[in-house]
């Protein structure tokens, strides 16, 4: 069954219920499924008058928003593909992927990001044609049109039928990988690929037509796009999407999801700032908080060993529910069931303590090669610390060095112009070689335990994981972000951010003149902080895992500047690059 099939199905099945919601003048704005497969056949056929058709590439680089899932839909109908482009990426990023591609038809969200496609548009011939979701003006140019021109009213049924020629093997959409380690590349997915994930997906987290989602994450990665996007619509369920994230709180509080899907450092950012707006309550109000939170901690501790809870906790959890907990699910809007994370592996803390607090945290793993969901914990079946069991279509199995292989209909047909690369990871047994390391638990569940290419090696011949290390050093109030180096090196150094506000507090109150945040991160004071909170957080590291240099950084790792992926992962040959110099002269003793 193709990406269309499955959402035509889904769309007459649930006609009349609201499918997308948009916030539009400060208030969110719903369309049905009715409504949405009219405007899907009715773009469908404006994009076949630009002479677009099947096997043709078609650019969507814009955020997230309703018109992003018609044109998609509209797309993948006439058996185009679809190349989603991360609306944050510069000229010269999206330069080689129209090029590399040969994207004919580009939807560009607004007129901001037009300006960019126009830094690129003489350098690619190939790219014909341009359509705006929005233009606060009318545009004058021939080959850019506005999205409501592009629709063909004359087409505009619920019934209307596939083309023929459309099937399941046929390629839906080549996205682009984020490039964590180096240049990204074209990851080739099929209509099948993505159904099949889809419904396994949909299945194992019994989606349904109740469920909401709040759509934030980039739907140019596939963990949203399957997960979220194509898996709700084919359960008949409802999206609303955030337009500003600044607002997602609100957003959150008006939409009252009941699932949110997210990545590891959204989450985090999230708990931080609770953390904060707790320690500044008063003293009695944040003793209660810690005491609630301990006294949970120990009920679910007890109760997940089979041990007997004693009867004055029996008797003041509801008490502690109904007076911390549920004012924490109140924030989330109340009916969340499930949070979803995956990306890169949560803080087990911060997990544990979200889950006492009622907070259903499940992981899951994937990759975009993999159409992207592998691994996934349920509500049901939840094990913190663990990304769950395989799909039920998806073989896993441990490779040399414990490599994560993954085999099944959801694994990619190759990459775009890249035979060689292919061969690399597909083998001849259709094993998808990861690039992660894991084992199972006695349950069967995967656990991530690295990345075989992030492996640092010393000069000495010593292996070091520096993911597990980064994410217990960034625990810290005072250290927002840090990427360990030292490969091929006699020890362990690190790029540090530090976080701002908090160092800048810190300064205040011990007294501290400066004349700027730069000049600040040079003060031996502000050093000697950050020295005495990281040995604080090595205490079980070995003494080749130690951070024995360290440099502060002013500028943050950001997806604008290219040092995180999308789903904020650190780019870590991008930010080696970017930041040679200072990586040497720490190892010349200079830093």
């Amino acid at each position: 069954m193709t990406i269309f099939e499955s959402f035509s199905q889904s769309a007459l099945k649930h006609s009349s219920k609201t499918a997308l919601m948009n916030r539009e003048k400060g208030e969110y704005i719903g369309i049905n499924y009715k409504e949405l497969m009219n405007s899907v056949n009715a773009v469908a056929e404006g994009i076949k008058r630009l002479s677009i058709g099947k096997g043709d590439r078609v650019g969507i680089f814009s955020y997230n928003r309703p018109e992003w899932v018609i044109a998609d839909l509209a797309v993948l109908k006439i058996g185009a593909v679809v190349v989603p482009i991360y609306h944050t990426l510069p000229s010269s990023r999206m330069k080689r992927i129209v090029s590399d591609s040969n994207t004919r038809l580009l939807f560009v969200e607004n007129t901001s990001l037009l300006a960019v496609v126009k830094e690129i548009k003489d350098d690619c011939p190939i790219l014909r044609n341009i359509v705006v979701f929005e233009s606060s003006e009318p545009i004058a140019e021939h080959d850019i049109l506005q999205f409501d021109s592009l629709r063909h009213e004359k087409c505009k049924s619920v019934a209307s039928e596939e083309s023929p020629d459309v099937s399941a093997n046929d390629v839906a959409t080549i996205v682009y990988t984020s490039g964590s380690m180096g240049e990204p590349k074209g990851v080739i997915l099929t209509h099948k690929n993505i159904t099949s994930n889809a419904f396994s997906v949909m299945r194992k987290f019994r989606v349904t037509s109740e469920d909401v989602f709040l759509s934030f994450l980039p739907l140019s990665h596939m963990f949203e796009r399957t997960c979220a996007y194509y898996a709700t619509l084919f359960a008949g369920g409802t999206i609303a999407y955030v337009k500003d994230m600044s607002a997602v709180a609100e957003d959150i509080r008006e939409v009252r999801p009941t699932i949110l899907i997210t990545v590891p450092r959204l989450i985090e950012k999230v708990y931080e700032s609770v953390e904060k707006r707790v320690s500044q309550g008063l003293f009695i109000r944040r003793g209660f908080v810690s005491l609630a939170v301990k006294r949970l901690n120990h009920y679910a501790n007890l109760k997940h060993r089979g041990a007997k809870i004693p009867l004055f906790l029996r008797i003041r959890r509801p008490l502690y529910d109904v007076f911390v907990a549920s004012k924490f699910r109140k924030i989330a809007g109340g009916r969340l069931r499930a949070l979803a994370c995956a990306g890169a592996p949560l803080d087990r803390k911060i997990s544990k303590i979200l889950y006492i607090l009622g907070f259903n945290i499940v992981e899951g793993y994937g990759l975009t090669e993999a159409s992207p969901a592998v691994c996934l914990n349920t509500v049901e079946e939840n094990e913190l610390g663990t990304v769950g069991k395989p799909l039920d279509d998806v073989e896993v199995r441990m490779g040399e060095n414990d490599e994560i292989m993954v085999r099944g209909p959801n694994v990619m047909a190759g990459y775009l112009n890249m035979p060689e690369e292919t061969s690399k990871v597909i083998d001849q047994d259709g094993w998808l070689h990861t690039g992660d390391k894991g084992r199972f638990d006695e349950k069967g569940n995967l656990i991530i335990t690295g990345r075989i290419k992030e492996i640092i090696v010393t000069s000495y011949g010593k292996n070091i994981v520096p993911a597990p290390i980064e994410m217990e050093i960034a625990r810290n109030r005072y250290i927002d972000q840090i990427m360990l180096c030292g490969d091929k090196k006699k020890h362990v150094a690190a790029l540090i951010v530090p976080n701002r506000e908090f160092v800048m507090s810190y300064a205040e109150e011990i007294g501290i003149r400066f004349d700027d945040y730069q000049s600040l991160l040079h003060r031996d004071e502000i050093r000697d902080l950050i020295a005495s909170e990281i040995e604080k957080s090595s205490l079980e590291l070995a003494p080749y895992e130690k951070i024995k240099a360290f440099t502060l950084l002013a500028e943050p790792f950001t997806v604008e500047n290219e040092m995180l992926t999308p789903i904020l992962k650190l780019r870590r040959t991008k930010i080696a690059h970017e930041y040679g110099e200072l990586i040497d002269q720490m190892y010349e003793g200079k830093k």
